[in-house]
């Protein structure tokens, strides 16, 4: 540690770069061409192994960062990526190699020991998922808590079947568990009963049966709060986590797991993905399965988007308009006055604007339309009340009310 300081006082006239939170220093394979001293913030280094990012550790100030492949002139074999802003020294590989050959003997051999040392290592990785032990027991556990029967007071869990059921999944043992279980028992969000058994002792001259000595058979579990269990294990799972060991999470995700980290639905992430309201840059495809996929459906499938027809039960929101006839738009419009119209036109999407304009009369229309251009952005709670009004109405038309 003191060599990287003392190098960083010795060459202060380095070229520094700054990184930006989440930017990459550099990527896996790439070419090994410098090194980097951190002078200020943390930078992760990680790999990815079948999907999933496996952390080998952090570096702060004072650290080098991509060290080995500028003395073995090998691409990277990890990759760095800055946790926060970050300012770090650029050394390139001459100066790395000259400081090298200026160190005694016994130095130059020591280095290239912990470099086979550190390949061997690095080549070891893999994407078993205990380097995040308490988060997944508890993602497992909520899982089973959703599929055990019963309701509220009544749900329980076996403490032995759930333990059987981690580690076949999480690939723990059974002190690993019982650590976890331990921690969530102290932080009230797990209650452990026991339950109690004995065995029968016969007595050899009365010919009776009595219990014998009590022992713990097993155990209940149950969730304080099965609501808020998981995102009160996330944060705690930030908290507990060990920067020295390796650690593991997804590099990609599909969308179902993307809807639970949301706490939403697929539904509703398709249907903000139909209407553009989240980045396109966050969804990828499997190059092999999408093409298979193209190749099953024919390009013809392909080169138009039909939206499902709604019924009038299923309309939710102003955008769902589209699937209304005009007829019903029409009564539903008169009765709903033209500033709410208004409001509802200010909050709808391009396709439901173009549906409303187009059953009002020219006179209506405009003014319609000039009331909506002034409304930047409408008062939410008006919004709502509009939205639920017309939806309401429509369904009325429709014969649905309640």
């Amino acid at each position: 540690m003191r060599q990287d300081l003392d190098l960083e006082d010795d060459h202060n006239d380095g070229t520094v770069r700054t990184f930006h939170k989440g930017a990459v220093l550099f990527r896996e394979g790439q070419p090994s061409d410098v090194t980097y001293i951190i002078k200020k913030g943390r930078v992760a280094i990680y790999r990815v192994v079948n999907n999933k990012r496996v952390v080998l550790g952090e570096r702060g100030p004072g650290e080098m960062v991509g060290e080995m492949g500028v003395i073995t002139a090998a691409p990277r074999s990890s990759a760095a990526e800055a946790l926060e802003f970050t300012e770090a020294m650029v050394c390139d590989s001459n100066l790395i190699h000259t400081m090298l050959h200026k160190s005694p003997r016994p130095v130059q051999l020591l280095t290239g020991y912990l470099v086979d040392h550190v390949k061997t290592l690095t080549a070891q990785v893999t994407d078993r998922p205990s380097g995040n032990a308490f988060l997944s027991v508890c993602r497992v556990t909520a899982l089973c808590w959703q599929s055990a029967p019963g309701t509220g007071k009544a749900k329980e869990l076996s403490y032995a079947e759930l333990s059987t059921t981690l580690k076949d999944i999480v690939l723990l043992n059974q002190i690993e568990i019982d650590a976890v279980f331990e921690r969530l028992a102290k932080l009230h969000l797990v209650s452990l009963t026991d339950v109690k058994a004995s065995f029968a002792r016969k007595d050899p001259l009365l010919g009776t049966s009595k219990p014998g000595t009590a022992f713990v058979k097993d155990k209940v579990v149950r969730l304080t709060d099965p609501d808020t269990f998981l995102s009160v294990a996330k944060n705690v799972a930030r908290d507990i986590r060990d920067p020295s060991k390796p650690m593991v999470d997804l590099e990609f995700c599909d969308l179902d797991a993307f809807a639970r980290e949301a706490g939403s639905t697929p539904d509703i992430i398709y249907k903000k993905l139909a209407y553009q309201e989240i980045p396109q840059d966050l969804f990828f495809f499997h190059t092999a399965k999408a093409r298979d996929y193209i190749e099953r459906m024919g390009a013809e499938f392909f080169k138009q988007a039909r939206r499902p027809r709604l019924c009038a039960a299923d309309l939710e929101r102003v955008d769902d308009i589209t699937a209304v006839d005009n007829a019903t738009l029409q009564e539903a419009f008169s009765a709903l006055g033209f500033h709410k119209v208004a409001v509802a036109m200010a909050m709808a999407g391009e396709a439901a604007r173009e549906k409303i304009l187009k059953n009002l009369s020219k006179k209506i229309a405009a003014v319609v339309r000039e009331e909506a251009a002034a409304m930047t952005e409408p008062d939410e709670d008006e919004a709502a009340d509009v939205e639920k009004e017309l939806i309401d109405r429509i369904k009325t038309i429709k014969g649905l009310a309640s």
